[in-house]
């Protein structure tokens, strides 16, 4: 039986998941309460990619910040980990041991230049608190080795009692979220039941698909996602475009980004808009830190399909 000091400070760590749903700002003081009553478990909240294998954002506490820039540049995409755990029974708590065994990991070039390098943090604990067809939203603590003993099995409990409070939390987010990208469609005068969106970092990388834009970047005829995660157009023409707008949308001396048409084969048509969103927008439906403060801006490419334009055809003269 916990006491009530405990109690006290569990509930705090129940407010702060809760109050993470509306500003996702807060995750970073969710994960230092985590971090201290854990005793130092260095902690992240992330998304993890299967398509591509890559993070889609985190929030973390506890890490060197060069190492965790290296994590999002580099090591991230190769996490062994990560693809594991995503595939995992969502709502339980695995230790690291059981999700991929010490001797396999030391094989691994992430291991060798991204684990060991910090104080060797092969201990540590997670789960998946919700999962899609293709991407997961995952939260776990490393732990260096010479404090696993100590600390691993205690930081699992406390992962496991926390985790139906996170699992709220992503997903009120979530329902919020997809209001603000409703609201952002209404205002660029498109209509949301047919609109794809594609929401891309600043680098042209994809952090969010709706269902319209899943389907159809899974048919690969107008636009696909790259085994880096960056999106492509099939076509030059709207490819230029969309860096223009990307490129655009990083000046600050440029507010309006001007729409631009792409097609396939001749049988699809689909009017892009790009425009900018940030957390000031209102809550996002996934999760948005990543770095820098600057990783919290986010490109939406908006497409809608419309009608082709039909070729004119010559008038015939009239006579009598």
């Amino acid at each position: 039986m916990t006491s009530a000091l405990e109690e006290d400070q569990f509930q705090k760590l129940v407010q702060l998941a809760g109050s993470a749903a509306l500003d996702q700002r807060k995750w970073r003081w969710f994960l230092e309460e985590l971090h201290r009553l854990s005793g130092g478990v260095r902690v992240q909240l992330f998304g993890h990619d299967s398509r591509v294998s890559t993070p889609l954002g985190v929030h973390e506490y506890g890490y060197d910040p060069d190492f965790f820039r290296s994590y999002e540049a580099y090591y991230g995409a190769m996490n062994p980990w990560a693809p594991v755990f995503a595939k995992s029974q969502v709502g339980k708590v695995m230790q690291s041991e059981s999700v991929l065994p010490l001797e396999t990991l030391k094989t691994t070039e992430f291991y060798n230049d991204w684990v060991r390098p910090q104080d060797d943090i092969v201990g540590g604990a997670g789960t998946v608190l919700e999962r899609s067809a293709d991407r997961a939203t995952m939260i776990g603590g490393n732990i260096a080795r010479r404090d696993r003993e100590k600390l691993e099995v205690p930081f699992a409990q406390l992962l496991q009692r926390i985790v139906p409070f996170l699992q709220q939390s992503v997903e009120v987010s979530r329902m919020l979220g997809g209001l603000t990208l409703e609201n952002r469609l209404l205002r660029e005068g498109m209509e949301p039941g047919i609109t794809a969106i594609f929401a891309l970092d600043l680098h042209g990388r994809v952090r969010f698909t709706n269902r319209q834009a899943d389907q159809m970047a899974g048919r690969g005829d107008l636009v696909r996602i790259d085994a880096t995660g960056h999106l492509r157009f099939t076509e030059a023409k709207p490819m230029v475009a969309l860096r223009r707008s990307l490129h655009d949308h990083v000046m600050p001396e440029a507010s309006v980004s001007l729409p631009f048409f792409a097609g396939t084969n001749g049988t699809r048509h689909y009017l892009c808009r790009t425009t900018g969103l940030s957390e000031r927008d209102g809550p996002l439906p996934w999760l948005s830190a990543f770095g820098g403060a600057s990783s919290s801006s986010f490109v939406l490419l908006l497409m809608s399909p419309v009608a082709p334009r039909a070729k004119l055809k010559p008038r015939q003269p009239t006579i009598g």
